[in-house]
């Protein structure tokens, strides 16, 4: 009995081994990529402008690559994730195409101590992948403020706060459809960002 207790336990092991050396499942990493708005510089600012970092609602605080079917459901891609989190990628490419636009002397990160005149602040409600009806688009939803740091009276602090929604259609199924088509509306929406923040100059 003892020998054949033996026999048992050396099998276990072997199958426990055997399972321990299956490869972990590969997972794809995207991110947005696009190039920077060309926009006409209607209004120029010698004043310096920092991006503070944006908020995003819980729902899109990781990596995960969300895509809703219907009312009240969420699922992530098993095998594919963002490179880094959406907060992070709106305000890092918003970043660049603001100092790409060439309307402020200098745009600054939140990491950089330099006082500035202007500060953007934002926050992600929507990242997703999202099926109504008419075939899966990417939909992005930021709220983003524009203050003046130079009005001694908070409340004239705020030149602009605006919710701006962008879609755009998948040209294919998977993650990489999905950084395709988040690419497309993160062009657009750092465009309207841009755009309106000239007209903001523009009244000061």
């Amino acid at each position: 009995m003892p020998k054949r207790w033996g026999i048992i336990l050396l099998i276990m092991g072997l199958a426990g081994c055997l399972r321990g050396t299956a490869p972990p499942p590969l997972i794809f990493h995207y991110t947005v990529e696009y190039a920077p708005p060309r926009l006409e510089v209607l209004s120029r600012s010698e004043a310096l402008l920092k991006v503070e970092r944006f908020a995003a609602d819980r729902l899109y605080a990781g990596q995960a690559m969300l895509y809703r079917k219907g009312p009240y459901s969420r699922e992530a891609y098993h095998e594919e994730r963002w490179r880094v989190s959406p907060g992070d990628m709106v305000t890092d490419f918003l970043r660049r195409d603001i100092r790409q636009a060439g309307i402020f002397r200098a745009v600054l990160s939140a990491r950089e101590p330099e006082e500035t005149r202007f500060l953007l602040q934002g926050g992600v409600e929507e990242f997703l992948e999202a099926d109504e009806g008419n075939g899966p688009k990417a939909l992005l939803v930021v709220t983003v403020t524009l203050l003046d740091l130079s009005s001694r009276e908070i409340s004239r602090r705020v030149l602009f706060q605006n919710t701006y929604r962008c879609e755009a259609p998948l040209p294919q199924p998977g993650g990489a459809g999905l950084a395709a088509a988040m690419s497309a509306a993160m062009s657009e929406f750092s465009a309207r960002v841009i755009a309106d923040i000239q007209r903001a100059l523009r009244l000061i």
